[in-house]
């Protein structure tokens, strides 16, 4: 089948595949067809909590539209689109799989109250950096998949969990924008994140230091004004939100995925995973497939 714009996608009556209906929150487990690349405008009805659940299209990035001298923003795994807000968006092409959440305003309002949608805010949006939300994303994926008697149940607490970190973490991001001065600069700053996200083994800091014309001192320092976190927490994070997705969609056993990540062997890396999420790399596919 030839592949489709996103907009078609987006109303076709089988996307969702499963779903299950809260007190203002939607959950919704959907399979996207080939879409096409292109530069699209979304304006959301409800505000979406989407996490991915394959590989990301090549390139996906956004930006508020009306104004082109305004940066785009990477998508991450994770990716919050508030209602409402014209969104000039680019998506690679490809099919993919998503976990969303439809939120009414009075279900999403307290996340999101005295927060100023800037260009700080939008990019920490579409690419929300919260382990715990997105561990809560995935159970909910996994009710989904797995339904049981108390599934709606146990939704619901983690919907109101999922709406209280996504409160705190957007308050956390309006106070860091506040004392940005002294950052990397947005062009240092994408090229840091981009060759974090790139496939094989992470950059070193020095590397990534020396891309940016600093000493590591002054990288690292500036690198957390920017994002709140060090840059070795940030390579963690990106290589795990990699490996998260090979576990998912790729059957062949740990060794060949740690290869893949740019670990020495399976054991630094069931060593390090087990590290960031609590499980091994074998328990935490069987617990969500």
């Amino acid at each position: 089948m030839d592949a489709i714009s996103i907009h078609q996608a987006r109303t076709r009556g089988n996307v969702v595949a499963a779903s299950i209906r809260l007190a203002g929150a939607d959950i919704e487990l959907c399979t996207f067809p080939e879409v096409r690349a292109e530069t699209v405008r979304i304006v959301e009805e409800q505000t979406v909590l989407m996490l991915g659940l394959s590989r990301l299209l090549p390139g996906a990035e956004g930006r508020i539209a009306g104004d082109p001298r305004r940066p785009f923003a990477r998508f991450g795994v994770l990716a919050l689109r508030p209602a409402g807000v014209p969104l000039e968006m680019h998506v690679g092409q490809g099919a993919f799989d998503t976990l969303r959440i439809r939120f009414a305003p009075e279900r999403i309002g307290p996340a999101l109250e005295g927060i100023v949608l800037d260009d700080a805010i939008l990019a920490a949006c579409l690419d929300v950096r919260g382990t715990a939300i997105e561990e809560a994303m995935l159970r909910l994926a996994g009710e989904l998949e797995h339904p049981a008697p108390d599934s709606a149940d146990l939704a619901e607490a983690l919907v109101s969990l999922i709406v209280l970190d996504l409160g705190r973490y957007l308050a956390s991001t309006a106070r860091r924008s506040g004392w940005r001065s002294g950052g990397l600069s947005a062009r240092a700053l994408r090229m840091s994140l981009e060759a974090i996200a790139a496939p094989g083994a992470p950059p070193s800091i020095d590397e990534l230091a020396r891309g940016s014309g600093l000493s590591r001192h002054h990288y690292i320092r500036c690198f957390r004004t920017s994002t709140g976190m060090g840059p070795g927490a940030a390579i963690r994070r990106r290589l795990m939100d990699r490996a998260k997705l090979l576990l998912l969609e790729d059957e062949r056993p740990i060794a060949a995925i740690a290869h893949d990540l740019g670990y020495s062997g399976a054991p630094a890396f069931v060593t390090a995973f087990r590290r960031e999420t609590g499980h091994s790399p074998g328990a935490w596919r069987k617990l969500m497939l």
